[in-house]
Order: C-alpha cells, then sequence, then structure tokens
C-alpha cells in the first residue's frame, strides 16, 4: 500500500472550523478547535464539573486545574495532540462564554506500546448538557479530525476489576482488542468511517460509540492513562 503524507490531505478540521449545532432539548452550541485563550473557559468548565466527574478524570479528588495543567491542555499542536469544544451559542447571556464539552486525542510517543497510527481518546460533557447528544457529536468530529491526521485507532485503558467496563466490553467484543497486564485492560477500537460534516443521528453504532459515551457519562473507572489526556 502507497504511503500517504496527511498533512498534504485537505483538511476540514484546522483553525477556521467552526460548526453551530443544535442538540436534543434545543440548546444551541458552537464547536470550534481549542486555542491558548481557552484557559479561563476550561478552569471555570472543570470547577462546574460533580466531584463524580472530576474524580473519574484523576482518580482523587480534584477541585481546580492549575496553570501547567491549563497550559498543557490549551497550548497544544492540533496534530499530535487535538481538542475541540462546544460552548453555548449565546453564552451566559451576559457576553461571557459558557463551556459545556471538550472532545481530544494524544498520540503518546514515550510509551511502550507508542504508535503514529493509535491515539488516547477522552471526552467530557458538563453535567448540565448530558443526555442532548453533544457527545455523540463530539465523538464523531474528533474521530473525524483524527482520520484526517492519519489515526486509525483510539485507544483506552480501564481497570481490570471494573465491573461496568466488563460488562460495556462484552458488548462490544467483536470490534476491539483488548491487552490485560497488571490489572488494567488496554483496549484497541478502530475509527468509524464517519464524514467531518456527517449528522449527529448518522453516527455509526458500535465500539468506539459506546466506550466514549460511558466516558462521558463516567460510567467506567479509567486508569491513571486517562489522566494523561488531562494534565501532564
Amino acid at each position: 500500500m502507497a504511503s500517504c503524507d496527511y498533512r498534504r490531505v485537505t483538511r476540514h478540521f484546522t483553525s477556521d472550523y467552526v460548526e453551530r449545532a443544535e442538540l436534543r432539548d434545543g440548546t444551541r452550541v458552537v464547536v470550534r478547535l481549542l486555542v491558548p485563550d481557552d484557559k479561563s473557559l476550561i478552569a471555570e468548565g472543570f470547577a462546574k464539573l460533580s466531584a463524580e466527574s472530576r474524580y473519574s478524570r484523576f482518580l482523587g479528588p480534584k477541585t481546580a486545574l492549575d496553570d501547567a495543567e491549563l497550559r498543557y491542555l490549551t497550548e497544544i499542536d492540533q496534530e499530535t495532540h487535538f481538542a475541540l469544544g462546544a460552548m453555548l451559542e449565546d453564552g451566559d447571556g451576559r457576553g461571557a462564554p459558557v463551556g459545556l464539552g471538550i472532545a481530544r486525542f494524544i498520540v503518546d510517543k514515550l510509551s511502550r506500546l507508542a504508535d503514529p497510527t493509535t491515539a488516547e481518546a477522552a471526552i467530557v460533557v458538563a453535567d448540565q448538557a448530558q443526555g442532548q447528544g453533544l457527545g455523540r457529536l463530539l465523538m464523531m468530529r474528533l474521530c473525524a479530525a483524527a482520520a484526517e491526521r492519519g489515526i486509525e485507532r483510539f485507544r483506552c485503558e480501564v481497570l481490570g476489576d471494573n465491573t461496568a467496563a466488563a460488562g460495556l466490553l462484552a458488548q462490544i467484543s467483536p470490534e476491539r482488542t483488548i491487552e490485560v497486564e497488571s490489572g488494567v485492560m488496554t483496549i484497541d477500537l478502530p475509527l468509524p468511517n464517519v464524514r467531518p460534516a456527517d449528522p449527529p443521528a448518522a453516527s455509526p453504532e458500535g465500539a468506539m460509540y459506546e466506550v466514549l459515551r460511558a466516558a462521558a457519562r463516567n460510567a467506567v473507572e479509567w486508569t491513571a492513562a486517562v489522566r494523561r489526556l488531562w494534565r501532564k
């Protein structure tokens, strides 16, 4: 198979990308790539997450993101570390933006499992926007952006004794590969074939959607690997 230089492919998800969408409850959102100036927006959004949501990301109590973490989350190359966010279209009604969700992937160049076509992925949706289709929309856009950058698989890690994860994996078993070591399950999932502008209703039901939806709902307990997606 001939190699493909993904840097030469015309991309949909660039710094100019802006998308407006309506959630199931009528909420209007704007989706775009994250930029360094989003630090305060991310800090405020993190502070509004429930204690359970924050715990699922950091495996421990955490009430705020520090300056180093905010730089890590926003000062990114949008290539091997890619992130997009969703905000209320009308903000808070007083001119201030309101964040509702973030989706990101990172290619881990240092892991023993490092592979330039595999990235770790995560989605977080604000408690107020849960169940309205935002997680599905972000998942589809994240997968399409990853494909533009030569990613073929997303990798997730969950605790091996996680009952919820075990049930989830039983449902998606035909579409994943798993390695188990020291009580940690590493799950590799092929990206679904979605186009950059596909409507959320066209999202393929399958392993990728189920795993990332569980992540957005904090329905599974993730390992320390997930913390790499949100902090150094």
